[in-house]
Formats: structure tokens, sequence, C-alpha cells
């Protein structure tokens, strides 16, 4: 009984420091403005690319460290972090083999960061006990990104808005109304050529009476391409208009409604880690689409208004 009792205050103080160190971090972002970002890639489909445009699109300054690189996404680069003029607030990481972590730690420091962002794996003793020795929290194996959307984008929609506005954000304000459709029995090809043509990432896929079946991405096509290892070049637009959309697509997605709040929206994509929510009415008509990109390109044209 004591033993049970002892084991369930241990995991009660385990919850209290956890929930105090969340609160903490929460407060430490808020102030933090300057991320430098070092091993990012440049390929515009991985994460690290993306989460710098979403970045950007929250209103925080970038400085990528980029070595033997003169721009990255419009951003003047820097070979090493202690090239970057001036103090930075977090230092991300996106590690790799060759990477000299303990160097980087040090770098960090002498350059005032608040906080060191491993998005991915562990530091090792050493690169510890320089940030610990100098009081510069370390963050392992979390995205940072995802902390910044779960906390501040809400926020940074209603601090935008004037006192007089100030009222809960809905997605019609946000989303895109009558967005590019695609059929079940469509052409994988048509959807591709719909994408290239609009520039856009996302199809949703409505039936004869525009209600919503499903939803088809870029990256959903990539996936179910012809292969050039198992069909000749000339023979793979024959083979895409054997593809169906209903092959390749996302069936009965998460879908929001138009009064939904901005903030459920936000939750909703954070949770299932989407790129879009299709919107529709109570009948599961389509009425619109809203995606990441919508809600950043409205913040920043919000931030030109003030």
């Amino acid at each position: 009984m004591q033993e049970s009792l002892a084991t369930r205050q241990t995991g009660h103080l385990k919850s209290m420091h956890g929930d105090l160190l969340k609160r903490q971090r929460k407060a430490l972002l808020e102030k933090c403005r300057r991320i430098a970002v070092v091993g990012a890639s440049a390929d515009p489909d991985s994460s690290s690319y993306l989460s710098i445009e979403k970045f950007l699109g929250l209103g925080l300054e970038v400085v990528p460290i980029f070595a033997g690189r003169q721009d990255f996404l419009g951003l003047v680069c820097y070979d090493h972090l202690r090239d970057v003029p001036g103090a930075v607030d977090i230092v991300q990481v996106y590690s790799r083999a060759a990477m000299d972590l303990a160097a980087l730690a040090h770098e960090a420091v002498e350059k005032g960061a608040k906080l060191l962002w491993l998005e991915e794996g562990h530091a090792g003793p050493e690169i510890k006990k320089i940030l610990a020795a100098s009081g510069v929290p370390l963050v392992e194996g979390e995205s940072l990104e995802k902390e910044y959307i779960k906390h501040f984008l809400f926020v940074f929609a209603e601090r935008r808005l004037s006192g007089t506005e100030r009222r809960p954000v809905k997605v019609r304000e946000f989303m895109t109304m009558h967005p590019v459709t695609v059929k079940p029995s469509d052409a994988i090809k048509e959807a591709l050529d719909k994408i290239e043509k609009g520039k856009f990432r996302h199809l949703p896929v409505v039936d004869g009476d525009g209600k919503l079946v499903g939803i088809i991405s870029d990256r959903d096509i990539r996936l179910i391409h012809p292969s050039p290892l198992f069909v000749r070049p000339e023979h793979a637009p024959a083979q895409l208009l054997m593809i169906k959309v209903r092959q390749a697509a996302v069936l009965n997605p998460v879908v929001i409604g138009p009064e939904a709040s901005l903030e459920e929206a936000t939750k909703l994509i954070l949770h299932w880690e989407i790129g879009a929510l299709p919107v529709v009415d109570k009948g599961n008509v389509l009425v619109g689409i809203i995606t990441y990109a919508d809600l950043l390109r409205e913040f920043l044209a919000r931030d030109k208004k003030s």
C-alpha cells in the first residue's frame, strides 16, 4: 500500500514537472523571434524546407546556415553560425553525420541563444555539458514548427485583429472558396495537370453532386506515378491515363465546417499531421478548402495592413 502510494506520488510529481517545463517552454518561445536554422534541406518537399516556409509565414525571422549557398527562400545564407551578425534566439538543428555538434553548441552559446533545438536524434554528454554551463536549454527529438503552430498560430491571428474586430476567427474567412476538384473516375494525369497548372498541392475529390469523397495531393500522385524501373518513359503517359484518382486519393478525409473557428482547424491539422482540410456544409457538399498556405498568406496580409 505504501509502495503504491509512493509510486503514485512520484508519478504525480513527474507530471507536474512535465507541465511546468511545457509552460516554461511556451513562455520562452513567445519571446524568441530570430531562428538560426542549421542543416536544412534544399528539397522543397522536405520537412525542414516546409517548416522554414511556415516560420516565415508566422512572421518569424529565419537565418539559414547553409555553407556554399548565397540564398535560401530569398534569405541570405551564412557558412557558419558564428558568421551571423547579432544575436539569435533559437538555434534549430537538423543534424547530419558530418556535423560537429560540440562546435555548434559553443557557437550557439556565443550567439546568446536562448534555446538549442535538435530536431532529430539526441545530443551527447559533451553537448549537454556545454549548454548547461551557460544555462542554454536543450530540446531533443521534437518539432519546433509544431510547437510554434500549436501555441501561437491562432494567437498570432487574434493579435492581428484590431480592438473592434476581436472575435473568434472563422474558417470561412480563411478558406479558398470554390476550389478546383476532380472526380473519383478521372485519370491521375488529369489531377496532375490541374495541380501543376494551379500550382497547389491538394485537390478535393467530389462526386457528381459536389459531395466530398476524398482528397488527393501531389505527394499521393508521386507515390503512385509509374516508376521508370518498371515502365518505359514513353509509356508513362498512357499508364497515367489508366490509373484513376480513386486509386490514389485519401477517402473519407478529415473535414471541417465553414463556421468552425480557426483554432479548431489548427488543432485538426496538427493532430492529424495533414496539410489541408476540405470545408463542407452539413450535407457534406464541398464549399472550400483551408491549407497551411491559406493560413500563412492571410497572416502575412494582416501584417502588411497593420
